[in-house]
């Protein structure tokens, strides 16, 4: 079983970067879909924060459902 599937996870991370740079999705992890949604926010901006990604990050939204629940500008 995956990790994470388009399909299958509960948030959907979408982080805009500054400049030219390729905007950047990333799928929850499945195994978390049963925590809240603040807990899953948590865990995701932290992954991201430990990766050289961070350092271009300008936005980073997240939807569930194809709605938007947080938003944090950098």
């Amino acid at each position: 079983m995956p990790v994470f599937k388009k399909e299958k996870s509960k948030i959907k991370m979408v982080i805009l970067t500054k400049g030219r740079d390729d905007n950047v999705v990333w799928h929850s992890p499945i195994n978390q879909n049963s925590r809240d949604n603040e807990a899953i926010i948590k865990s995701m901006l932290n992954r991201l924060k430990r990766k050289e990604l961070f350092n271009r990050t300008n936005v980073v939204q997240f939807y569930e459902n194809n709605l938007l629940i947080a938003e944090f500008k950098y």
